[in-house]
């Protein structure tokens, strides 16, 4: 499958979640954001950028994690309508929940495959109210329609993998120490690769 991780806004860990995603599934990784690094940083012939000067048209290929900058790129629209999933990240400010659901607004009408991830999650209490509040938010403009809402912890760890790469179960490797520093990331990832396998 082909998998987009796309928000309107800034900040919300697309990235960290794109890398996590094609290193856990050994995948491609492809990025429309000059201002990113992490291309750079994947192992060989793992990640490209794509930027408009070099590009008029964004390839579309399986086994491929695309990470979408927060900005207008009109060559997107065509991968979010051919993707077998969206993933569309946030942040539990209600700045970053507006823009989910205005980046919700320019997905659904293409790819009704989405799944919505609260990133950095602290507080349990928030996080439900959250995802209650989308939920609801969903229905009233939606209707009925599945899509899935799940949470992935803040962790230093996840945002320290950036630095090299490297999903985070084989981070930890067979080290219990490591894994048990490592295993609300580890979980959630897990979690997130059900949801995207269902």
């Amino acid at each position: 499958m082909s998998i987009v991780v796309y928000s309107i806004k800034g900040g919300v860990g697309k990235t960290t979640l794109s890398v996590q995603i094609s290193q856990m599934l050994d995948y491609t990784y492809v990025t429309n954001d000059s201002h990113s690094s992490a291309h750079n940083l994947m192992p060989e012939e793992k990640g490209f950028l794509v930027s408009s000067e070099e590009y008029e048209e964004i390839p579309y290929d399986d086994r491929v994690v695309y990470d979408f900058g927060g900005f207008k790129d009109t060559r997107i629209n065509d991968i979010i309508k051919k993707s077998n999933k969206v993933i569309i990240p946030t942040l539990t400010s209600i700045v970053d929940v507006q823009a989910t659901l205005a980046t919700l607004k320019d997905v659904i009408e293409v790819n009704k495959n989405i799944i919505i991830v609260v990133n950095r999650t602290k507080n349990n209490n928030k996080s439900t109210e959250l995802k209650e509040y989308l939920l609801e938010e969903i229905e009233k403009l939606y209707g009925k329609v599945n899509i899935p809402i799940i949470f992935v912890r803040d962790s230093s760890v996840l945002e320290d993998s950036l630095f090299d790469c490297e999903y985070v179960e084989i981070k930890a490797g067979n080290n219990r120490f490591k894994r048990h520093i490592y295993r609300n990331a580890i979980e959630d990832m897990i979690d997130l690769r059900k949801t995207l396998e269902n």
